[in-house]
């Protein structure tokens, strides 16, 4: 190394050699060798900025492949540990911390407020504030292994604009203060926190007959106007365990909502592609049946087959599939009694109208995916979570007699 760089320079150069020498290195003995290259009093301060600069960068390129917070951390969290999720937090919070209110879209503000709940420290720098020499040389480890991870992270693709975008301009996601959200969280709300059945699917049915009625309503004011309303993404985290039914019910809610579900199992993630109306109505109702869908398959407590060994997984990954298969049905039921109901009050022709919207996400689905192709669904392996996980769904059942009222 040049002796003759300034301190900065050095410290930079230094880590850089670090995460070229790749995921071989031991950390620890990387970040204690980077600790012990100065006796200088201000060395700790110029190894933080170093860190904090490159973690900036490396965040700034993983927007820019299209990934978000969730998607980062989700990915940190399968192949690290709790601590280097808490550093890439961080890290993250840092980059963000740049932008204004103004600069960020609602996913954007949202998914920085997440980061606050991961760690209390505004940036990387703060996070080093006032450890000992131990403690950071723990920290800069953690770091080391997180730009490692990043820097062989894909390109996927991208569903917001990017931090300081001037393309930001609907505000579009989970603010959504429309009264007939508000209406939607609350009865789904009711659904997850009653111990009883029958009002369960009662105001589980009430919301999905409001969200096919919203969605109707939408693409009959999206027909009317001069330019088209293009079909947009959201990504939804699938988390551990039991990913892939849980994608699958995602997917099952997704189809009968006119949203098309893209699942990476490796990302730990399922692309949603829609109307933003739609993925809203999506994102919630997975949110509340997958709550359902947990507590019916806990109360069955821990199981064991015949020779005594435990079949709690089999049941639980069986329960889920098969809740998944037959919510989907009923949700399908459901949008369509509500679009028959709909056009005999109305008069109103609804097919070429949905089946435009279908096909423009149809096609952006394909633009975004073009080698797309479709997997296989979760294997049944235990008889008992099959039927108790249609069981299930059938108490989440989606028809009620309660009058809708138009938005």
């Amino acid at each position: 190394m040049d002796e003759e760089l300034p301190p900065l320079g050095r410290a930079r150069y230094a880590v850089l050699e670090v995460l070229n020498r790749g995921s071989q290195t031991d950390w620890v003995d990387a970040a204690a060798a980077l600790e012990g290259l100065s006796d200088a009093s201000d060395w700790p301060q110029v190894l933080a900025r170093v860190f904090t600069e490159l973690g900036d960068d490396a965040i700034g390129h993983a927007w820019k492949l299209g990934w978000m917070p969730r998607e980062v951390l989700s990915a940190v969290r399968k192949a690290l540990t709790a601590e280097a999720v808490r550093a890439c937090a961080a890290m993250m919070r840092g980059q963000l911390e740049r932008y204004s209110d103004t600069e960020l879209s609602d996913r954007w503000i949202v998914h920085r407020e997440e980061l606050a709940g991961q760690t209390s420290a505004k940036n990387l720098a703060e996070a080093a504030r006032g450890l000992g020499r131990w403690d950071r040389i723990a920290l800069w480890a953690l770091v080391l292994e997180v730009l490692d991870l990043i820097d062989e992270m894909p390109q996927i693709p991208r569903v917001e604009p990017l931090p300081g975008s001037p393309m930001i301009a609907h505000r579009l996601g989970v603010a959504e203060s429309s009264r007939t959200y508000e209406r939607i969280r609350a009865l789904l709300a009711k659904a997850e926190s009653t111990d009883s059945d029958a009002e369960a699917e009662a105001f589980t049915a009430k919301a999905q007959q409001l969200i096919a009625r919203h969605s109707i309503n939408e693409a009959l004011l999206s027909s009317t106007e001069q330019r088209k309303r293009e079909p947009e993404t959201l990504r939804i985290i699938i988390e551990r365990p039991y990913e892939k039914p849980k994608s699958e019910l995602l997917a099952q809610i997704a189809d009968a909502n006119h949203c098309r579900p893209v699942y990476w199992a490796a990302g730990g993630f399922t692309t949603l592609v829609g109307d933003r109306s739609d993925l809203q109505s999506v994102e919630l109702l997975y949110n509340s049946l997958l709550v359902q869908a947990t507590a019916a398959m806990t109360r069955a407590g821990s199981l064991a087959d015949r020779a005594g060994k435990s079949a709690t997984r089999a049941f639980r990954q069986s329960f889920l599939a098969s809740f998944a298969w037959r919510i989907g049905e009923r949700l399908r039921e459901s949008a369509a009694e509500t679009a028959r109901e709909f056009s005999e009050a109305t008069g109103t022709d609804l097919v070429p109208v949905m089946r435009v919207r279908d096909e423009r996400v149809d096609a952006k689905t394909h633009e975004l995916f073009p080698k797309l192709v479709r997997g296989r669904s979760t294997r049944i392996t235990n008889y008992e979570g099959h039927v108790a996980g249609l069981a299930a769904a059938d108490a989440a059942r989606l028809t009620t007699g309660d009058p809708i009222t138009k938005d």
